[in-house]
């Protein structure tokens, strides 16, 4: 491995002084002169039409300065997901229980809250869709009837609820099928899930007396928000600034745009500024969380264990509107395996709940959880050791993945290799103990990334980017600029930034900050070494390169002492020819740079309550390089921690009758505490990858996925019961102990539909 003066060292995150002493500014902490309170009012009703709207009694209420409700907004549609199917106040429908239909600012916000009370809506209920299965079956109601009309990309079925199609294809399945020697096929459910951030959604929208607009938001992605609230308020991109503020969690559902549309439009009519801060059942209700999925896989296998066929289809519950639906799913049916013949089918279906948001790769942990279990099932059906059967399917460097691209150099081996010696397998455990394993793949993150660096007088550089500090990401970027510059941590200057001051970059999630952005930062520090350089070679008289930058100098490599410090050069390029020194970078898009991730479980299963204790978890990832090890570890186990509260604990509850949210709050969607949890071991593999930031590849998303399939393979080595269905709760383990209600119903039906309308042989 290279060896590195910053890199690969566990450094302090550039914001620990103000986090620590509670300076940092979060979008709540912002408070200007005559700040009104914004609160919303949601549907009580799940589908209905709304026939009327009175909000005279909340106008005539002392305090209030302002009332809006949908019809006050251009009647534009826009969309979070890839139709325009949403408005951003509801107008004449509601699809969901808690969708806004009316917005109050008040000079407090217990008075707005009193005056939401007052404002009478009356509506017409219309039959909701709840089931997103019994929504695919001919005569369900449609919850869009004019589906085919919104703009964008869609797939429908005449008269159904299914709103887009992903796919991918290769080689002849069926006739793989027929040759295999044996063919499983599964169905498993994932629960609706919650992001859990600590931080409610909040802004501050004020509008200044020249006109623009300037939001103060809780946002991981400012200009996506400004070009959505550009769109929803038929307002000009160039008279709105969005300023993101310190981000108190987010883990994808602060990517989009959520409310800051209603108080900037309140801001707009009072000439006053405006803040909303959602209260947690707000959160849980009317912010995008993640609902159930049903994956279906079938797979050929060969008598040695080589899988030849694989057949999956995902019915993803995308709730009344589509936002991030099926997206990461499809990719993911394969899981880490080489498997050469396949049908793979995303749907997202309607429903009258809450929209679906991002979480953590949206649906990946989903299908990973299918897979993994699939293929432990697998194994134990052909008499193989699990581990031994993915090290024998594994993709390798040089195979085509599901994407088409080449399968890179890769620590995949390496990594399960490492969990197999860090857990002794395979061992004998004590009765009702069992242990469990699951591979994840993931790919590092793409996407529009820019950096700009420039040199200080005093031999410091200003770093400034796009992108949004997520869990340290600025440490990191930080910490490439000083490793590619040669100096030390301290001497980086990570700037604050808005839309109006740093170069546009995409939202800061999908595992693209140090892949994508680190890159980003990296070309940009190679910019400005290459023009600190060529200043140094016309003023010390050689050639450039016969010089070298580090420690804070450029130097001749031969006669060190021969040497300009970083401070000395910054103050001579100021009447140099070439001016300051400034380097830049943008790019699109990066190479393929897979992820793998090893995870394995041990638990305790009690077999006279079935519940389930976790007692060891161990997980190894290949990071590439590790740009701070302490901060990698801190991400590999909090994702962990999420994927062991999927796999346990959480659990969105939504009405059989109405899909309203039957527990939403933090006393009832139980996260997994400190006292849940074993120590977690986190191992590192080191393969670098091509074209990452000094080898980097992503962290944070695929620790997630593993948890729920290696808790459930290790249920099944303990106590001999298959779980198929998310939270591997007490209930369902002791249920499935005596026999009762541990299947998944098989989704023929639904699959012969979903064929038919593709015109596949059934």
């Amino acid at each position: 491995m290279a060896t590195f003066k910053v890199l690969e060292q566990n450094n302090p995150r550039v914001d620990a002084w103000e986090k620590v002493t509670g300076r940092a500014t979060y979008a709540g902490d912002v408070y200007l002169p005559g700040m009104l309170m914004c609160k919303t009012l949601g549907s009580a009703r799940s589908h209905a039409r709304i026939v009327s709207i009175d909000t005279s009694l909340a106008e005539a209420l002392p305090g209030v300065r302002a009332v809006i409700t949908g019809v006050d907004f251009p009647e534009i549609r826009f969309g979070s997901g890839a139709l325009k199917d949403r408005y951003i106040m509801a107008r004449d429908k509601v699809y969901y229980i808690g969708e806004p239909v009316a917005a109050v600012a008040a000079e407090d916000e217990i008075t707005a809250e009193e005056a939401i009370g007052l404002i009478d809506v009356q509506y017409e209920d219309l039959e909701p869709v709840v089931d997103p299965l019994a929504s695919l079956r001919a005569g369900s109601p449609s919850v869009h009837p004019d589906l085919e009309n919104y703009e964008g990309y869609g797939f429908t079925i005449e008269g159904g609820n299914i709103c887009t199609l992903l796919d991918a294809d290769r080689g002849d399945v069926d006739q793989a099928f027929r040759d295999a020697d044996h063919v499983f096929e599964d169905t498993f459910r994932s629960q609706g899930i919650n992001q859990g951030f600590l931080e409610p959604m909040a802004c501050v929208a004020h509008v200044e007396a020249n006109g623009r607009l300037t939001i103060w938001a809780s946002t991981q992605g400012p200009y996506q928000v400004r070009a959505q609230l550009a769109s929803v308020l038929n307002m000009a991109l160039s008279n709105i600034k969005v300023i993101p503020m310190e981000l108190g969690g987010g883990f994808g559902d602060k990517l989009r745009l959520a409310f800051e549309a209603f108080p900037a439009l309140l801001s707009m009519k009072t000439g006053s500024p405006v803040k909303l801060i959602n209260n947690r059942e707000e959160v849980f209700t009317q912010n995008g969380p993640r609902h159930p999925v049903t994956n279906y896989i079938k797979t050929g296998v060969n008598q040695d264990g080589t899988i030849v066929a694989r057949e999956a289809y995902t019915i993803f519950d995308v709730g009344a509107y589509l936002g991030a639906g099926p997206n990461s799913g499809i990719g993911h049916g394969l899981g880490a395996y080489d498997i050469p013949n396949f049908r793979l089918r995303s749907y997202a279906a309607y429903t009258n709940k809450v929209y679906v948001g991002s979480y953590r790769a949206s649906g990946v942990a989903d299908m990973t959880f299918a897979v993994e279990s699939h293929m432990d099932m697998i194994a134990h059906k052909l008499g193989m050791d699990p581990l031994d059967f993915r090290l024998k399917n594994a993709i390798k460097e040089g195979d085509i993945a599901v994407n088409g691209s080449r399968v890179p150099r890769n620590g995949l081996v390496e990594c399960l290799t490492a969990i197999k010696e860090q857990l002794g397998l395979p061992k004998e455990l004590p009765e009702g103990h069992g242990v469990g394993i699951a591979l994840c793949e993931w790919r590092s993150g793409t996407g529009p990334s820019t950096a700009a660096i420039s040199v200080n007088e005093d031999g410091t550089v200003s770093l400034l980017t796009g992108s949004v500090d997520i869990s340290g990401s600025d440490t990191s970027l930080a910490s490439i600029a000083a490793e590619s510059l040669g100096i030390a941590m301290d001497q980086v200057i990570v700037a604050k930034r808005d839309t109006d001051l740093a170069p546009f970059t995409g939202p800061s999630g999908g595992s693209r900050i140090v892949y994508s952005q680190g890159k980003a930062v990296e070309m940009a520090a190679e910019d400005t070494r290459n023009k600190l350089l060529a200043l140094a070679a016309d003023r010390l008289g050689v050639p450039s390169d016969a010089l070298a930058c580090a420690d804070g100098s450029v130097y001749v490599q031969d006669n060190p002492p021969q040497a300009l410090t970083l401070g000395q050069l910054a103050a001579m390029s100021v009447t140099s020819r070439s001016g300051p020194i400034i380097g830049n970078a943008s790019l699109s898009t990066l190479p393929y740079a897979p992820v793998f991730s090893a995870q394995a479980a041990e638990v305790e299963v009690d077999k006279d309550t079935g519940q389930v204790k976790l007692t060891r978890y161990v997980q190894c990832q290949d990071v590439g390089v590790a740009i701070n090890p302490m901060a990698v570890e801190g991400q590999l186990e909090g994702g962990a921690v999420q994927g062991i509260g999927r796999a346990l604990t959480e659990d969105m509850q939504f009405d059989p009758e109405t899909g309203a949210v039957r527990n939403p709050s933090f006393a009832s969607y139980l996260m997994p505490l400190a006292l849940d949890l074993p120590e977690l071991e986190t191992l590192l593999v080191r393969v670098p990858s091509e074209d990452g930031p000094f080898g980097a590849r992503a962290v944070a998303e695929p620790p997630g996925f593993g948890p729920p399939a290696a808790i459930a393979n290790a249920i099944y080595d303990a106590v001999g019961v298959r779980i198929r269905e998310l939270p591997l709760s007490g209930e369902r383990v002791l249920a499935a102990l005596r026999g009762e209600g541990n299947d998944i119903a098989y989704i023929g039906d639904e699959l012969e539909e979903l064929k038919r309308a593709e015109g596949l042989s059934v």
